[in-house]
């Protein structure tokens, strides 16, 4: 008797609740470079090169989904970046919050958790006066992985202060690989991007 393969159990437990988002785990580590055996995938990206390993996902009773991955970037001896990606999705699929969290070397950072805005309510024209165009529309999704990413770009700058000259180079100087920190920052914005497509309801 044959048993089910380990991806299909993960598909099949990631949508068997009917009122919650679900995640396409598979479809996810396709595109960057397909899992291996140990539920990774190790891949290049804007000359650097990740590893990141097969998200945790858990449920609230309300449907809500928590996303947790953790994304690797690679440096000579093993002095390159751990960084922890996490999501909280609504059961419709809506992005809520996310945060990074991250080890380079022996330096922590933290983003902090970004929440969802609130939608800003509509003018109200007053009396006899000419009727209020339409704000052009944003959208909060966008709006959380720039404050995100600003925030994280923040915390690198820590790592150089104090240090009297600011190089771009940051992991030059802790790793000696020629990578910068900027590619870290892409590399994390790929993840967020590719978990976000991943998403259905």
């Amino acid at each position: 008797m044959k048993f089910p393969t380990i991806p299909f159990i993960v598909s099949l437990a990631l949508t068997s609740n009917p009122f919650a988002a679900s995640f396409d785990m598979e479809g996810f580590g396709t595109r960057l470079n397909g899992w291996k055996k140990d539920r990774t995938a190790v891949y290049s990206f804007t000359d650097a090169k990740y590893r990141t390993h097969s998200p945790t996902i858990t449920y609230s009773p309300s449907g809500a989904m928590f996303l947790s991955t953790q994304v690797d970037m690679l440096a000579l001896a093993g002095k390159g970046a751990i960084c922890q990606i996490g999501l909280t999705l609504s059961a419709a699929g809506v992005l809520e919050e996310l945060q990074i969290k991250g080890t380079i070397g022996s330096k922590s950072l933290d983003t902090g958790l970004i929440r969802r805005p609130e939608a800003p309510a509509a003018p109200v024209p007053t009396e006899g006066a000419s009727p209020v165009a339409p704000a052009r529309p944003v959208h909060a999704t966008d709006e959380m992985i720039t404050e995100l990413f600003v925030r994280f770009d923040s915390e690198m700058k820590k790592f150089t202060e104090g240090k009297g000259t600011v190089r771009s180079d940051l992991f030059s100087r802790m790793s000696g690989n020629n990578v910068k920190s900027a590619d870290l920052s892409a590399g994390l914005r790929h993840n967020v991007n590719l978990v976000l497509q991943h998403v259905s309801r």
